[in-house]
């Protein structure tokens, strides 16, 4: 996926997880004020079972209660009065003068139900009639009731769907909005990729987003001019070096052949043509480098067989008087002798010489350089390594983060063996393959490079 949908998909994700979060939030605040309103309220702690036990009719045909039951209603200011089979009040506890003695079936009916006068009322069974239970004016609310059950099913059918037809609005005006978002700036977030590789952007410069797209231009347009100025100089500089540098080498090489001079002047000669061939050397990986960073240098695409590249390497660097110091073999499977791939042979052989160079220049006293290729279905890897001394876990970290490109101005860092790592990486990434690095202090370098068979 494209980090632009990556990106947009992520923030649709988020909404709906904000969405989520709301209506949980919502459930959980609900829930909450429910609970905190009954557990605050003032709520009726009379027991109808207990006021109607207390009272009791002796063998006499009165009626007897216990002392507790005047302190009971009159605490939570209630009154109590026994209804007889005729609605007759037989008994009477604290009960208001302003309410009648006698109540006909249809008033019982109804205040059962809701209230007795203002009096909200509660009514019970008693072996001797109804008993009623009154509290204050205005304690109680008390409401009734009564639906048709399909009523109930369809008012909470109706209700799930008007829930969910919000989710689904809420849900769509969500999307509506980040494809709005999404169209105005996807052109940005891949122009910044554009400029991200060097390459020149062009933005529409109207819109909300205008300011930004004409600042990124802008961008774009500078770095690109930035980059050209630079590949142009360092062409330039190695055109203007190669001149001199040739005489000198040619001088250099007519000295150390010349047998009329005494020994320790060739020797010196001798020196000033080798390190003026590293020099060359250097310069030529240099433009090389700028050439591909700035995607000047283009690819002569053919058929190769990696084995057979890497063999000729080897056998060029064996052919070439290796110092007796150091040690170079090859070896590869048998499957991996037919693999070929689609690549610049110049380039690819230029990346096998560096490694190998790396391995000598960076092991003077010597060392044993291995070559290897190996075929693993899809891809061909070939392994440069050497037992050297290596290189630190913080100066691997360097080559493997490569971000001492060209351009740095680090004199920590070892330009040659830099460079050549770098020149090394481009040409790899330059035929979309990868590129490893492995080493530690005293225990050797090695360098993996797989490339796909299916070529470029």
């Amino acid at each position: 996926m494209k980090p632009v949908e990556r990106f947009f998909r992520k923030y649709f994700l988020s909404m709906i997880g904000i969405i989520v979060l709301f209506l949980l939030l919502n459930i959980v605040l609900f829930f909450s004020v429910l609970i905190w309103a009954w557990q605050t309220s003032e709520t009726p702690k009379l027991s109808l079972n207990e006021i109607c036990d207390s009272i009791v009719m002796d063998e006499a045909g009165h009626f007897t209660t216990s002392k507790e039951l005047a302190e009971l209603l009159e605490e939570h200011h209630a009154w109590a009065m026994l209804l007889d089979d005729k609605g007759t009040v037989i008994f009477q506890e604290r009960m208001p003068e302003e309410l009648p003695r006698q109540y006909t079936p249809a008033d019982v009916a109804k205040f059962s139900r809701w209230y007795l006068g203002d009096y909200p009322v509660y009514v019970q069974e008693h072996p001797q009639g109804l008993l009623v239970v009154g509290g204050e004016k205005g304690s109680q609310a008390k409401y009734y009731f009564s639906v048709n059950e399909s009523y109930v099913k369809n008012l909470f059918t109706g209700l799930i769907a008007v829930f969910l037809a919000n989710i689904i609005v809420v849900v769509l005006l969500i999307w509506k909005n980040i494809r709005h978002v999404e169209k105005a700036v996807t052109p940005i977030l891949r122009g910044i990729e554009t400029v991200s590789s060097g390459q020149p952007v062009s933005l529409t410069e109207k819109g909300e987003l205008a300011e930004i797209n004409r600042q990124l231009n802008k961008a774009g347009a500078f770095i690109v001019k930035k980059d050209s100025a630079r590949a142009d100089w360092i062409s330039g500089i190695s055109h203007d070096v190669r001149t001199p540098l040739s005489v000198i080498l040619g001088f250099a090489g007519q000295l150390e052949d010349n047998q009329t001079l005494p020994a320790p002047a060739r020797e010196q000669a001798a020196c000033i043509r080798k390190q003026g061939e590293k020099l060359r050397n250097l310069i030529s990986d240099l433009n090389l480098a700028s050439r591909l960073e700035y995607s000047m240098q283009p690819l002569r695409l053919e058929k190769i067989y990696l084995v057979e590249l890497a063999r000729q390497v080897v056998c060029e660097f064996l052919d070439s008087g290796l110092e007796e110091q150091y040690r170079i073999t090859f070896s590869s499977d048998q499957e991996s002798e037919m693999a070929s791939t689609m690549g610049d042979e110049a380039l690819l052989k230029r990346a096998l010489y560096n490694l190998i160079q790396n391995s000598m220049i960076h092991n003077s006293r010597g060392c044993d350089i291995s070559v290897s290729a190996a075929w693993n279905g899809n891809h061909t890897v070939i392994t440069v390594s050497d037992n050297g001394i290596g290189v630190s876990a913080e100066k691997l970290e360097e080559l493997k983060a490569n971000t001492h490109r060209i351009e740095s101005t680090d004199e920590r860092l070892n330009l040659r063996h830099g460079l050549g790592v770098l020149l090394v990486w481009q040409i790899v990434e330059a035929h979309h393959g990868t590129m490893e690095i492995f080493s530690e202090p005293q225990g050797g370098y090695k360098t993996v490079l797989t490339f796909s068979n299916d070529g470029i």
